[in-house]
């Protein structure tokens, strides 16, 4: 890991079948009794097979390697949000982490307070595909169904404790785990 000054630099790695690797380049910001926090400054840099760029805003993420889950709280000024990509739990590895996408994810929208399962056409594509066999199946539609309970009721860690320890970490002041430039 690269030391930087706010914090290690740790590279998530999100699979996705057949799309390839999308990376983004975060800060561990520390581990509590909820898992592994990373945090990605506006200006962060991610890449995809498709794509690269920086960031528009900041954003948390919360992950834990016995849970089906990465939460993302993405601090859009054009509608907060959290969303959850349902996963095979992820797995460190030499740079960071890594974890593949099941490609269902839930979201609530702080603004409205609405929470939905979207991408479920990316999904059944996905197992008519044969990427996703039968039992990750049943794990992503499980883990979808409770993470939608959880997330409407507001139960931690998945409440408002992204939101304040994104609040405590201020705004990026122009300090970025890797940035183009």
């Amino acid at each position: 890991m690269i030391e930087s000054a706010r914090g290690f630099l740790v590279r998530l790695h999100k699979v996705k079948r057949p799309g390839g690797v999308h990376r983004y380049d975060t800060l561990l910001i520390g581990t509590d009794e909820h898992g592994t926090w990373l945090f990605a400054p506006q200006g962060s840099a991610w890449q995809a097979p498709h794509a690269s760029g920086e960031l528009p805003f900041d954003v948390l993420v919360l992950l834990a390697p016995v849970r089906p889950y990465i939460a993302w709280w993405c601090d859009d000024p054009d509608g907060r949000r959290l969303e959850i990509d349902v996963c095979v739990p992820p797995e460190p590895v030499t740079d960071g982490w890594s974890f593949v996408d099941l490609e269902l994810d839930v979201i609530r929208h702080e603004d409205t307070d609405r929470t939905e399962i979207v991408d479920h056409d990316e999904f059944d594509a996905a197992r008519r595909a044969g990427l996703i066999g039968q039992a990750s199946a049943d794990l992503a539609l499980a883990t979808a169904t409770e993470l939608q309970a959880q997330v409407r009721d507001r139960i931690e860690p998945l409440g408002s404790a992204g939101w304040r320890k994104l609040a405590s970490l201020g705004r990026s002041q122009g300090v970025h785990p890797t940035h183009k430039g």
